[in-house]
């Protein structure tokens, strides 16, 4: 260890500015500190927290999660398309969507979903699995359910499923093969929504 190392010396070799910010820090003692409600009192020193897992005999390593820092940055990143659109008299509106393959684990798609409602968070899915998880979470006339990756009869039966329940569903189509798959289930009354993926440069 280098003895005159000093806590902006780990600030800046670990870049904690540019993906703990406003969250993350070193505090006097050289420990990684979290505030999970930005610069409100009560941040956590981590060493200490690790420190007294190890004496009630809980062995490293430990996954620590921050639900105060998934609210905050939905409500960061919703405030900021507010804004924007205020800004520049924008007409129409915007709804966040989070693709569940980012992280599948449950707790944080639950978290997510439920701090997000105010905000009409919307969730993602690129497989059937995951089509049925957010069918589950979503509620009715709450958030966008994106249907994404590869879909064959079922896939697109259950997403029109969604559907009938009240969750507004996009199909969104990667390949002209499926508009066929899609087009056979349209005499269906009810209402649904289907888009077209395209590359910026691609001809449509």
């Amino acid at each position: 260890m280098i003895s005159n190392w000093t806590i902006q010396d780990s600030l800046e070799h670990y870049l904690i500015s540019r993906w703990g910010n406003p969250y993350f820090s070193i505090n006097n003692q050289g420990h990684l500190e979290c505030n999970p409600k930005k610069n409100s009192p009560g941040a956590i020193d981590l060493k200490e927290l690790i420190d007294d897992l190890k004496r009630r005999g809980i062995k490293p390593p430990v996954l620590i999660r921050f639900n105060d820092i998934l609210a905050a940055q939905v409500e960061s990143l919703a405030t900021c398309f507010k804004r924007s659109i205020d800004e520049y008299h924008y007409t129409s509106s915007y709804q966040t969507v989070m693709p569940i393959k980012v992280n599948q684990q449950r707790h944080v798609v639950e978290k997510l979903v439920d701090t997000g409602a105010p905000y009409n968070l919307g969730l993602e899915a690129g497989s059937k699995p995951e089509l049925l998880v957010a069918m589950a979470l979503l509620k009715k006339d709450c958030g966008l359910l994106v249907c994404n990756g590869y879909k064959d009869e079922d896939y697109i039966e259950t997403a029109l499923h969604a559907e009938r329940l009240g969750i507004k569903t996009i199909l969104v189509l990667d390949r002209f093969a499926e508009l066929e798959k899609v087009l056979c289930r349209w005499l269906s009354p009810i209402y649904r929504c289907v888009s077209r993926r395209a590359r910026l440069h691609a001809p449509i």
